[in-house]
């Protein structure tokens, strides 16, 4: 696996210390159902692919898993970061493709 430095987004604040809980919850996310912007915050609407086994055979269907509402500036580092990030990797960050690397 290749490592690379944190993504450190610019500074607008004096330098505050991140705490790393290792208690956050974690989601595995298979798309993105949709974006708003409101009030200055980029809403993100987040899927993943599940299969209702209640039904033979059983299907595959899109369910929300979360919704996260950022403002926009760190909208903004998040796209810079993730694209940085993809770009180390050797991944286009401006292809949606379907392409996966481990």
């Amino acid at each position: 696996m290749k490592m690379f430095p944190p993504i450190t987004p610019p500074q607008t604040e004096p330098d505050i210390r991140l705490i790393d809980n290792t208690f956050a919850p974690e989601l595995l996310v298979t798309g993105v159902s949709g974006m708003s912007l409101m009030n200055g915050i980029v809403t993100t609407t987040l899927e993943s692919l599940h299969c209702d086994h209640s039904k033979s055979p059983p299907p595959m269907e899109r369910v929300v898993v979360a919704r996260m509402g950022m403002p926009v500036a760190a909208a903004q580092a998040l796209l810079v970061g993730l694209h940085q990030f993809l770009g180390q990797h050797g991944l286009s960050p401006l292809t949606a493709g379907t392409e996966t690397r481990q």
